[in-house]
């Protein structure tokens, strides 16, 4: 790190807000509904960090079965032999795929539609309006929209509560891809430690993964816990034939364009400009909004560091160096594209196919 890239770093970190209102103020409705979505998921990450909410989560899960699951992995990887060192998984990727097996498998339930308490199915169940949840200050559940059915077979109300705390999701166990990522991300962040840089992956077309940094691998490393899908980055354009426009990663202290990392085919690249207006609209909003994200990671994560050129070299490292290793590596052969079925597997088969993710 040179002293030019520290006095950067503190220009970012100085740069006048009001530069960035100015801007705001010029955007059309279009850019700012899109850049709407981007930033309304720029802090999710920090919900991952709070040490209660680890030891919840960590008296939730059954971590004997899954390092019972780590150790049969170290001895099948080390019985195979058909890996070089750099591919190879170290003991905390293997606790990340076998975290990901349980999860899949044993902890969270998908829900395609609420069951009627009365008549214990989902099969009358059809969808007849959305509401907006209860108030933040009433809403220990963080419950952002209520999803509203009907049973016509006996004619009972039922409701969905889409809930965004990541701690009451370990009560409920249940939801879909949104609710699936948020609880696996602090069961991520819990297992792993709160060192652990893990980071929460939106695709404009309504389809939400993670990842973490992998210190063996020494890169991102994709994960979709719907799915249990590890470092299989081509999973979405070239398994379930999802066409995408745009994939931002948001992390401690920035957000980053992963479009190139994850739309790995032409023909399944929409138009970004359908959405947006010009390029330079999303390289400026993600200038500012890491400046902004930069402060805050500065601000709460910093403070133990007294000297000012040491806050911002421990900034830089840990989060610039960190943002630039988006393609570094390629996935590992454990993630054998053969033996993973085609097309979605989470959902029933009917929506999956309506979101044109089905693989056909």
């Amino acid at each position: 790190m040179t002293s030019s890239d520290v006095e950067h770093t503190a220009l970012l970190l100085s740069e006048p807000a009001s530069e960035y209102s100015l801007f705001l103020s010029s955007l059309s409705d279009q850019d700012k509904q899109f850049l709407g979505l981007v930033s309304s998921n720029a802090d999710f990450v920090y919900k991952y960090q709070n040490p209660l909410s680890h030891d919840l989560a960590l008296e939730s899960i059954d971590l004997e079965k899954i390092y019972e699951g780590v150790e049969r992995r170290e001895q099948e990887q080390e019985e195979r032999g058909d890996q070089s060192d750099k591919e190879k998984l170290d003991f905390q990727d293997l606790v990340v795929v076998e975290l990901l097996h349980f999860f899949r498998h044993s902890f969270f339930k998908w829900v395609n539609k609420p069951e009627c308490p009365h008549c214990k199915s989902d099969e009358n169940i059809q969808g007849v309006g959305v509401t907006r949840g209860p108030p933040a200050s009433q809403d220990p559940d963080e419950v952002g929209r209520i999803e509203i059915y009907k049973c016509t077979k006996c004619g009972q109300q039922v409701t969905f509560p889409r809930i965004n705390n990541p701690v009451s999701l370990l009560r409920t166990k249940e939801g879909r891809c949104g609710e699936w990522v948020n609880c696996f991300m602090l069961l991520l962040q819990a297992t792993l430690g709160a060192d652990v840089q893990i980071r929460y992956i939106v695709n404009y077309e309504d389809h939400v993964w993670c990842e973490y940094y992998s210190t063996n691998l020494k890169r991102w490393v994709h994960l979709d816990p719907c799915e249990d899908a590890f470092d299989n980055p081509t999973l979405y354009c070239e398994n379930w034939g999802k066409s995408m426009s745009w994939v931002f990663g948001f992390g401690l202290g920035y957000v980053v364009d992963l479009s190139d990392k994850y739309i790995t085919k032409p023909d399944k690249q929409l138009d970004k400009w359908a959405v947006v207006s010009h390029p330079s609209v999303v390289r400026k909003y993600l200038e500012y909004t890491n400046n902004q994200l930069l402060k805050k990671y500065y601000t709460e994560r910093l403070n133990g560091i007294r000297d000012e050129a040491s806050r911002l070299l421990a900034l830089s490292e840990e989060v610039v160096s960190l943002k630039e290793n988006e393609l570094n590596g390629s996935p590992t052969r454990t993630a054998n594209k053969n033996d993973v079925p085609k097309g979605r597997q989470s959902g029933s088969a009917e929506w999956t196919k309506t979101r044109g993710e089905a693989g056909e």
